[in-house]
């Protein structure tokens, strides 16, 4: 049973629209996340710090885009504009990758060579991580060539 609040709800770091505009709190961690598409791939862009605070709304956001999607499914999170990722953003991404294996879906990330993200990452994260979207389509031949 669906239970619809009567008052609207938030989440620290994102205001209640649906856009994912960053709150207006000074002082506090933002994120946004906004949703484009790159050829066969979904892009969920991030903007902002990807840490604790914030970490709840954009879990939301890659959980539900993965779960309402028709399958085959790929999925990329761009990290380029995050500039701050701490352990609880980190374990997201590998909650990430766990849930894109368990609904078949594909799932890279988008992290430049030398930005805050690509050195937050584990190295285990490494093999699903991209330096542009460019890179993306190549990336996905050359699994689909590999049979992954």
């Amino acid at each position: 049973m669906f239970v619809h609040p009567t008052t609207p709800q938030s989440t620290p770091g994102l205001d209640s629209t649906s856009s994912g505009t960053p709150a207006s709190e000074p002082g506090r961690p933002r994120l946004s996340v906004e949703s484009g598409v790159h050829g066969p791939v979904t892009i969920l862009t991030m903007t902002g710090q990807l840490v604790s605070e914030t970490v709840v709304a954009a879990e939301a956001k890659i959980l539900t885009t993965l779960v309402l999607t028709d399958r085959p499914f790929h999925l990329a999170l761009d990290l380029s504009q995050v500039d701050v990722i701490d352990g609880s953003g980190s374990g997201l991404l590998a909650k990430a990758r766990f849930a894109a294996r368990s609904t078949r879906s594909t799932l890279h990330l988008i992290a430049p060579d030398g930005g805050p993200a690509r050195l937050a990452l584990h190295r285990t994260m490494h093999k699903i991580t991209l330096p542009s979207r460019e890179d993306l389509i190549p990336a996905l031949a050359a699994e689909s060539d590999d049979g992954l």
